[in-house]
């Protein structure tokens, strides 16, 4: 009798050991994968990994819809600069070619295909610095919070009041990564916009404690006319974080 029990716990054992082998397979890949974005927000080890895999809890697999919220029920939110566009001159044309790959993972959101170019890059961060520059009462550059000390961001002026809706970032509207995207705030309006023309999608956390509604993720520019359009959507999220303080001064 005595063998038979033991001869039964063995065989459970070895049912537990093998049914949690594709469970260990999928984690290992899934963090593997992880990794390969680079560091960026979370701790870059196993740790972070498991924070990105508990914020699916409460992450939101509709990136790429336009508007998934009623407007009506943010109106006290974002007051009429909500629904408003900024972007001045001619209208945005849609995005050519298919979007980038964003894998799912919650955080760091990153494109794995057609990244920018380190010329690009150094491009991009260099019209921040002139853009915080040549507006520093309203805006100011300095090291990302919500990325960590990788990348710099804009972020309001101090002494600037933070609208209640950027609140949950502290003031911080627009940071680039490494590979050439970009997180920018945006109106309402401007980030359903960005996202209908294939611009833009959304963060898994946007519209939580985490991150506002108009957080998008900004794809790399490809080109210089993509680079011009890129210049813009930053400006238009500086017009709109800064809506109550002066005009925004664009650089040539």
């Amino acid at each position: 009798m005595q063998s038979i029990i033991e001869h039964r716990r063995l065989l459970t054992k070895l049912a537990i050991g093998f049914g949690s082998l594709p469970i260990l397979s999928y984690a290992f890949t899934s963090y593997r994968g992880w990794l390969r974005l680079g560091p960026g927000g979370l701790p870059y080890n196993l740790y972070g990994w498991l924070l990105n895999v508990s914020a699916h809890l409460i992450a939101r697999s509709d990136t790429q819809e336009p508007a998934p919220y009623n407007p009506e029920h943010l109106a006290s939110l974002y007051g009429s600069s909500g629904n408003k566009s900024f972007f001045h001159g001619k209208a945005l044309l849609s995005r050519s070619g298919s979007r980038p790959d964003v894998p799912s993972f919650v955080a760091p959101q990153r494109q794995m295909t057609e990244q920018a170019t380190p010329e690009m890059l150094q491009k991009m961060k260099a019209f921040l610095a002139t853009l915080a520059n040549q507006n520093p009462e309203i805006i100011q550059l300095k090291l990302s919070s919500l990325e960590g000390p990788y990348q710099d961001a804009l972020w309001l002026a101090d002494g600037f009041t933070i609208p209640e809706h950027l609140k949950v970032t502290k003031g911080e509207f627009v940071h680039p990564h490494g590979e050439g995207s970009s997180h920018v705030t945006l109106s309402l309006a401007d980030s359903a916009k960005a996202i209908a023309l294939g611009w833009a999608e959304r963060h898994k956390l946007s519209g939580t404690k985490i991150a506002p509604w108009g957080y998008v993720l900004i794809y790399a520019p490809r080109n210089e006319n993509e680079f011009s359009i890129w210049k813009r959507i930053v400006v238009a999220s500086v017009r709109f974080v800064a809506t109550a303080g002066p005009a925004v001064r664009v650089p040539e």
